[in-house]
């Protein structure tokens, strides 16, 4: 499954409430995702490398959500 990045040429300005309303969801959404990686690390794999890269998994969750919550600049 690749990752599809549109271009934002030639497209209007999207608009502030309704950005801010999906960023809000993706929040919300990778909470949740957070919390199943944390119940999967709980499960203490024997694995070392499936563990590490599990925690690698919840540190990028969060970066995400940093990132996702630090405010715009304006343009």
């Amino acid at each position: 499954m690749g990752v599809t990045i549109r271009s934002r040429r030639g497209q209007p300005e999207p608009d502030p409430e309704e950005e801010l309303r999906k960023t809000e969801l993706a929040l919300r959404q990778l909470e949740r995702a957070e919390l199943y990686v944390v119940s999967a690390i709980d499960l203490e794999l024997e694995d070392r490398e499936r563990r590490l890269a599990l925690h690698q998994l919840r540190c990028e969750v969060l970066a995400v959500c940093n990132l996702l919550r630090r405010p715009r600049p304006l343009r």
